[in-house]
Parts: C-alpha cells; structure tokens; sequence
C-alpha cells in the first residue's frame, strides 16, 4: 500500500482541557511513544513551543507538532495528555516511515533518471526522511537546469509516493514552450528572429539554448536588447515565452563629400552607402565610390546570411579600384630591396556559400578573381609628375591575374552580452587559400592562417580577451600579398603602411605567430562605453630570420548608434614610437 509521506498531524486525546485564551493544566513533563529507530532526544528536541512549568497552550502544541513532522521521519504526528501530579504529562505518538530503499522517476525524455539519482544522499535502509528528500530533489532539478538547461519539476498532484517496502516514486515533467510572442519589432521581419531561435511551440525548454539563441540575435547587431520573459501558460506542461526586444537606431547610412587636394587642388567626389537590415530581412549591403579626374573606385558588397533554411549564407563583393601604393617589386626582376610607389588598379569579383557542419561547426568557401594593372612606378618617395619608369623593362606583365579559392572551417561558441561586447565563450579557425595558375591566375602560392579567440569574464562587465594567431604564406605570390603583422589589427603599435620605416619594414615575411590580450571593462552606469588595457606581441619570420615586436597601451570603445563600435586606442611598442589608431571595428 502506498502513502504519501507528507505525514499528517493527529488530534489530541486525554480528556484535559487545553488553554486557549484561559491557562489550562500545568505542563509537567514530555513523553514520545511510537518510535523504534529514532531517537526521542531527537523528536523532543524540535520541541520549542510547549514548556514545562507553563500551562498547555493548543496553538503552541500545534507548532510542536509541526516541527517534529518537519524532522522528516514521520508519517504521522498525534499526541495525547496523561494527569501527572498537579499537571499533566504530553506524549507525541509518533509513526515513523519505513526503512529507504530506492528512488524511480518517471515522466523523464530529454534527461536521464541516473543523472539526478546521485543527488539523493539518503542510504538504503535507514528510516526515510521527507525533508532531506526534498532537499535533495531540489538540488537534482537546480543541477539540471543549470547544466543542462532544462526545466523539470514534480507533476502537479504526482508528489513523491512512499511505498511500504521503502520504495520513493516520483513522477516530473519537463516544462515544454507554449506559445512564443515577439514584441518591439519595427522594420526587422519576424522570421529574422525566429529562424535564430531554437525556442518552437511545443520544443523542450532548454535555458542554455535560450542563452546561445540570445547570444546570436545580438550578434546580428540589429538589436540593443533582447529581453526573454517565460511565463505561466494556457498550455498544460508549458511556459510561454514573451521576447521583447529593442532595434537599434539607423541601420542605413548615405554619406556624400567634396574632398580638395590642398597641392593638386584636385576634386574628388566621394559617396558612401550601407544599410545592414536590407528590407528588414537581416541582408547587409554597403557602396563606396569615389570619382576624381585620376579614375574612380567603387566596391561592392553584399551578404545573405540565410540564403537556405538550413543557414546558408552567400556573399558577394566586386571591386574596380585605382590607388597608389609603395612595394617592392621582386617579382618582376626587380630588386628585393628596392621601393617604389605604383600606380595600380584593380578589378576583381568574390563568391563566398557557407553553411553549418553541426551545431557550433561551419564552413565556408569562397572564389577570389582579380585582374590587376600596373599603370606606372616611380622609386618611392620621387616625384610622380616626372615620366613612369618604362614597363617594358620589368620582368614579368604590368598586368596580371590573381585568383584563388579560400576555404574556411570554424568553431564558434561566442557569447555577446550585447552587439559589440563578448562576455565569454571561445573561437577557432583555421583558413586555408591557394591560388594557382591552373585557376588562371600568374601565380601559385598558399596561405594558412589558425587563429584561437578565447573571453574569460572575471565579473559581468569584466573580461580578458585573448587572441593566438598564426600564418604561413608559401610559394610564388605578387610582393603586396607577402604577409605584414603590423596595423590596426595584429601589433597596433605599428602603423598599418607596412613601408612607413624601417621598423615597419621589418615586419614583412612569410609567417608569424601573434598573441594579443586584452582586459576590456564595460561601464555599469553607461554600457556604451568600454576601456581597454592590452598587450599584443608578434613574432615574424623572413628567409630564416625572426623578429620579435610587441606593444602595450589603453583604448577606449564607444557605441554610436548609425555608426557602431568607435574605437580609440594609443599604443606604444618596442621601439619606443607611439601609435594611434582609430577604427570603427575591435580588435579582434
């Protein structure tokens, strides 16, 4: 016969008037009948209320009562009065339970009966307590919610059910999503939050999902707040689940100017134009174009994230650009040594699909096709209004095709707190482009480049940001493609002209190995704003000589809305120079 093991509390029995409002008999002594395994010190020492010398009081009984049924061991807690002297004696009858054997649970899918199991700390054979039971119970659903994000609670009216031979059944439920609703939207499509939200009608809740979910809609950087309400529901078993969120202001931005050359006095006319929520599909296109009487450049871009309801993501940029830029010039018979500023253009086209491999894991591959041009080259540092060096005296074409295909792998488990700060979680990838002249470019070369982001928080608006980076470039490339570790991006404290001096030009080889650290704090009062202290440090390799470079310094990171993340940092390196940089972008 099963009882429940939520024991009762008996009536008393005696025949002696007990006090309420009027003092009754005189309290002489207690009593506990009905016990075998527990001890009587035990069960009266939760006695607090009735005290000896005092008259009996019903209402202070009452709680006595109480508080040995909290003891745990009972499934029964009466009492009576016995005359005793000039007062009376007050005896507890207890029942205790029977002796603990096992735990079953049902109603289990998503977890494990045995991963719960070691929660229950109660042995076999000892008299079964209800409170720690459900102590215990607690600390298994608290344990699984919090590693494995579910929630899970006893069925309402299924409590745990004792049997005679000390068996303890009892019957969960996992709460399920009832209906989930989106509140805030103006111009970004509902699809665009569903397709990141694992959260379905009828869907197992799993708060860590709903975490990583929340994690990716800030990543779009379309949204300031993302807030997640679950709440009670219509549908049995369920919890609905309320998103509000808060879109950010101006995803579009259309920016036309006049610049004027102060020594050419030459007119350039330039227009900028991005939008990062296309029709509020979460498509991202942007334009640059700038026209002078030299040429014009114009660059193009535009990205699908979800070309596919499975998550694949198209890109595609074109470019026809005309700049002047300073390299050496070796491949073209040259000397390795020499500089010279050329006038090139270039004119080129890039497809890149990705699509995910498994819940963290996606890959990625894109097709790079580019023509360049050298127009003219002068040595560095000359004046250009004097003729170009002749063409025909270089080795190799003024113009030459630079294809190649780029495939990427990566693993990301990043968790943004907001769109521009990560609060924990790691990256790893590993990119692998090879250009031949089988794909019809002048050159054959590879580039592998293995990069790990990890982001361990301290506190909520703490973390250390750290970045290991490696590349390796192989064969036979156009001298601009060698591999820099200066600039914004890699040591900072290195102008990003990889020509600017000689301490720049020593940071121009095949490979290199960089770490950056960064310890980023994010202000309660104003979380737009973020400081930054770094470290970064790089080591290069060139025809078997290394160079070792690193710098140090504060930065500051500020939300702008229209225009993002601004980022200031002041950095000084090895060589003692101070650089600054500005950028709309982290740095890494």
């Amino acid at each position: 016969m099963d009882r429940r093991f939520l024991g009762s509390l008996g009536a008393g029995s005696g025949g002696c008037r007990l006090a309420g409002a009027e003092a009754g008999p005189v309290l002489v002594t207690l009593d506990v009948q009905g016990n075998t395994r527990i001890a009587s010190e035990t069960i009266l020492g939760a006695v607090s209320n009735s005290r000896i010398g005092f008259p009996l009081d019903s209402r202070e009984i009452q709680r006595d009562l109480q508080a040995i049924m909290a003891l745990g061991y009972f499934r029964n807690v009466r009492f009576h009065t016995e005359e005793m002297l000039d007062g009376v004696k007050l005896v507890f009858e207890v029942t205790e339970n029977p002796p603990f054997r096992e735990v079953r649970l049902t109603g289990l899918t998503e977890a494990e009966p045995g991963e719960l199991l070691p929660y229950f700390s109660q042995k076999p054979g000892a008299i079964f307590n209800a409170a720690a039971f459900q102590e215990d119970l607690a600390k298994a659903l608290k344990a699984c919610r919090e590693k494995k994000g579910l929630l899970i609670e006893p069925r309402s009216g299924g409590g745990p059910v004792l049997s005679e031979d000390g068996v303890v059944r009892v019957e969960l439920r996992e709460l399920r999503y009832g209906k989930v609703t989106i509140a805030g939207l103006a111009k970004t499509k509902e699809v665009v939050i569903r397709r990141e939200l694992s959260a379905r009608e009828g869907a197992l809740i799993d708060l860590n999902r709903l975490k990583e979910d929340i994690s990716n809609l800030y990543r779009l950087r379309l949204f300031e707040e993302v807030v997640p309400d679950l709440r009670q529901s219509a549908v049995p078993d369920a919890l609905d689940l309320a998103l509000a969120v808060k879109e950010v202001s101006g995803t579009a931005a259309f920016t036309p100017g006049i610049s004027v050359n102060d020594s050419t006095h030459q007119l350039t006319g330039l227009v900028s134009f991005s939008e990062s929520n296309l029709m509020g599909l979460g498509q991202s296109i942007a334009l640059d174009a700038d026209f002078s009487s030299d040429g014009r450049n114009v660059q193009f871009n535009f990205y699908e994230p979800w070309l596919t309801d499975k998550h694949a993501s198209f890109g595609l940029a074109l470019w026809n650009t005309r700049d002047s830029m300073t390299s050496t010039m070796r491949r073209w018979g040259l000397g390795a040594d020499d500089r010279y500023d050329l006038d090139r253009q270039r004119l080129g086209i890039s497809l890149s699909f990705g699509h995910p491999i498994s819940r963290y894991v996606s890959g990625r591959i894109k097709f790079n096709f580019e023509r360049n041009e050298i127009h003219s080259y002068w040595p560095a540092g000359s004046d250009h209004s004097q003729p170009s060096l002749p063409l025909a005296a270089l080795a190799s074409p003024g113009a030459y095709r630079d294809h190649s295909i780029e495939f990427g792998l990566a693993k990301d488990r990043l968790i943004y707190q907001d769109p521009y700060f990560v609060g924990g979680g790691y990256r790893l990838s590993a990119d692998w482009t090879v250009a031949g002249q089988y794909l019809g470019g002048a050159y054959d070369y590879q580039k592998t480049v293995l990069e790990g982001k990890w982001f361990h928080p301290f506190r909520e608006n703490l973390v250390l940001a750290t970045r290991l980076q490696g590349a390796y470039l192989a064969g036979e490339y156009p001298d601009d493609e060698a591999l820099y570790l200066g600039g914004m991006y890699k040591l900072r404290g290195y102008e990003d002209d990889r020509f600017e001096n000689a301490a720049t030009r020593q940071l121009i080889g095949e490979g290199y190995l960089l770490a950056n650290a960064e310890l980023r704090y994010r202000f309660p009062a104003d979380k737009q704003l973020k400081l930054v202290l770094f470290y970064d440090v790089g080591q290069l390799l060139n025809g078997g000589d290394t160079v070792l470079k690193s710098d140090y310094g504060i930065g500051f990171r500020y939300n702008v809305p229209i225009l993002g993340q601004i980022r200031l940092d002041q950095a000084r390196n090895s060589d003692h120079d101070v650089c600054w940089v500005f950028s709309m972008n982290e740095q890494f």
